[in-house]
């Protein structure tokens, strides 16, 4: 099981652990991040900077519980960053705490700290190695094992202090003693099972999991009983998870005006370091690294106490410690010359994979519409520092090529062009149903007129043929009067239909309610009036204006007043209201019928592309879509109240026309 995982659907696509992770072990796929076991060096960054909280640490709860509950003699051994972990507690009231959890025994670590320190100075001493690395940080071993094997011969061959105290308990204490070590490392949990130090650490816990394991025994840390550790006691190691503590516990001097010492921690700091080193820039011949900026800073460090004030609890908890009478009896315990094996190998870990040619990373580039080099931006939104460095990583498999943020912006700008453009064609394909709809009342409109007409000529050409008069003369004159008018007529309504079919540019406008109302109501007029449909029209006054398009407002009342007509075959009311609405900055447009009502299952759908309740096939279903887009465009909105056998009911919002509209 990998150290970390990822909680699957809690990852957000904001690639801060790629960003983030020195060792570039993180994949992505369909968009979920995950941790490449592989290639991961547990350092704990993607923990620390995943705001969803979507980074999984591997437990050891369980088997803690399984060994507390065995009879075999338990060790918890802990951390000497333990008192910055519980600052609101005594740290002896920790160690009073593990003993009711139910561990026999408890060690400081520090204790261990004591024992490589003194390996350290005399491995320095000696001066049998140019440059030397300290190894206390397991994340930085595994990076280098991984990433810079190159600079193994530089490493100490020298145990971290977890495995140093495990070694000295199964020497001195019991061999077959089950040691768990606490403290605020996630790379602990690796190095447990690391083959050349493996079978001396059984489980390792977080401080937050020792938190966790309390509340699930209902022990309050800051309730318990004061109690020492068991001995023997460290002197100086407790001062090991400060930046320079290693230098401070080993009594190693360093001359700034030398620089053959460096001290560093952080990630990107230490990352720099080894660069140089493996490049021969840098002249040090002791280095003092650390992942994380001091273990007191440490992943699994679950509370905000800035890392100086974690820095004086440690060095205050050291100083009462090195002033009390256990830490100077500890000064005769002499179990610095216990003859533990302090020492370890360390192996060649890294990973090879093969390097894409450049013809690869141009066909990667052009699914992402980099052609050229300044196309590349480099922005880092994608985790990776480089285009290039992100290409690499999509040949092997660890990136998607879709995780480029310019190009999606490109593609989502792109696609929003072409949603624009199908809207404007799906509005002019409601448009020309809206035609149908009318085509027919339109034809009886004009049929009737023209019957009459026809009628007409046909009386006056058999007035003509059995001769004229001064009586027919008038006739005529009368019959050509009717003829006129009904032309007029005819011709208004051809009209009023051409200027609605008429594609034209949408411009807002100032346009009066009555007006628009009136002249929509025209081109169904025969129609309403065939259905025995009484219409009432109600306006709060006659100077109602509106900031719209002309033709797409009288495209959503055609198609809603038609809808409503439909709703009544056997005829009802039809009633059209006007008022300012409870917003001045608006005018609320009523349509209400009396007709068969929309299901409730129904309404909330009515406003979906292609979408009808028409099941006699005269529905296209996109009529009240057409009109929510276009409403919604005109910066206005559409509601829809419905009772089935009462009627519905549609009310517009539409901007009233303000003065400042017209620019003057």
């Amino acid at each position: 099981m990998p150290v970390v995982e990822t909680i699957k659907d809690r990852c957000k696509r904001c690639y801060s652990c790629v960003r983030n992770c020195p060792a570039k072990a993180i994949s992505v796929e369909q968009g979920q991040a995950k941790v490449i076991k592989e290639r991961c060096i547990a350092c704990g960054l993607c923990v620390r900077v995943c705001s969803q909280n979507a980074k999984k640490i591997a437990s050891g709860i369980p088997e803690t519980l399984r060994i507390l509950n065995e009879e075999d003699e338990s060790f918890a051994i802990l951390a000497p960053s333990f008192p910055a972990a519980f600052p609101k507690a005594q740290p002896d009231q920790v160690v009073g705490a593990l003993r009711l959890l139910g561990f026999k025994n408890v060690l400081h670590v520090a204790l261990g700290a004591d024992l490589i320190a003194g390996e350290y100075s005399r491995l320095i001493n000696q001066g049998s190695m140019t440059t030397v690395i300290s190894t206390p940080c397991p994340a930085l071993v595994n990076y280098i094992e991984k990433y810079h094997p190159a600079l193994l011969l530089f490493l100490a061959p020298i145990v971290s202090p977890m495995i140093a105290t495990g070694r000295f308990i199964r020497a001195h204490f019991n061999p077959e003693a089950k040691i768990v070590f606490i403290g605020p490392c996630i790379a602990k949990k690796k190095e447990k099972n690391d083959k050349k130090v493996a079978h001396i650490i059984d489980e390792v816990l977080t401080f937050q999991e020792l938190k966790e394991l309390f509340l699930l025994k209902d022990i309050v840390v800051e309730h318990c009983d004061e109690e020492p550790f068991d001995k023997p006691h460290p002197r100086m190691g407790g001062i090991f998870p400060v930046s320079g503590g290693l230098l401070r516990t080993a009594q190693i001097s360093s001359d700034i005006l030398k620089n053959d010492i460096i001290i560093t921690e952080g990630c990107n700091r230490v990352r720099d370091i080894l660069k140089g080193v493996e490049q021969g820039r840098v002249e040090a011949s002791f280095l003092d690294l650390l992942f994380c900026e001091g273990c007191i800073n440490g992943p699994a460090m679950d509370n905000d106490l800035s890392v100086f004030i974690r820095k004086d609890i440690i060095a205050n908890y050291v100083r009462r410690r090195v002033e009390s009478d256990d830490s100077r009896q500890a000064d005769g315990d002499g179990f610095t010359d216990s003859g533990v094996n302090l020492k370890r190998k360390f192996t060649n870990e890294s990973i090879q994979q093969p390097q894409p040619e450049e013809k690869d990373l141009k066909s990667i580039f052009a699914k992402i519409n980099k052609f050229k080099p300044i196309d590349e931006l480099n922005c880092g939104a994608c985790g990776y520092d480089t285009c290039r460095e992100k290409a690499i990583a999509v040949f092997e498999g660890r990136a998607e090529v879709e995780m480029c943020f310019p190009y999606l912006i490109e593609k989502l700008q792109s696609m929003h062009k072409e949603l624009v453009e199908a809207q404007e064609r799906s509005i002019r394909i409601a448009q020309l149903a809206s035609m149908g709809e009318l085509a027919a009342g339109v034809a009886h409109e004009i049929n009737n007129p023209l019957a009459g007409m026809l009628n007409y000529v046909k009386l006056m050409q058999k007035f003509i043929r059995l001769g004229i008069d001064d009586e027919k003369i008038k006739r005529f004159e009368k019959y050509l009067e009717t003829i006129e008018n009904e032309t007029v007529r005819i011709s208004e309504i051809v009209k009023g239909m051409l200027e609605f079919a008429r594609p034209t540019e949408p411009v807002a406008g100032k346009i009066l309610i009555k007006d628009i109302l009136n002249r929509t109501l025209f081109l169904i007029d025969h129609q309403i009036s065939m259905q025995n449909i009484k219409l009432i029209k109600h306006y709060e006054n006659d100077s109602l204006y509106i900031n719209a398009d002309f033709k797409q407002i009288q495209q959503v009342l055609l198609n809603i007043i038609i809808n409503s007509s439909q709703a009544m075959p056997a005829g009802g009311k039809l009633t059209i209201t006007a008022r300012t609405a409870e917003n001045s900055r608006f005018i609320a447009l009523g349509i209400k019928d009396t007709g068969c009502g929309i299901e409730e299952k129904c309404l909330e759908k009515i406003f979906d592309p292609f979408y009808t309740t028409k099941l006699d096939s005269k529905g296209t279903g996109l009529g009240l879509s057409t009109a929510y887009n276009i409403i919604v465009k005109h910066g206005g909105d559409i509601k829809a109240e419905s009772q089935v056998g009462k009627g519905s009911t549609f009310t517009l919002y539409l901007p009233a026309y303000q003065e400042t509209d017209s620019g003057g």
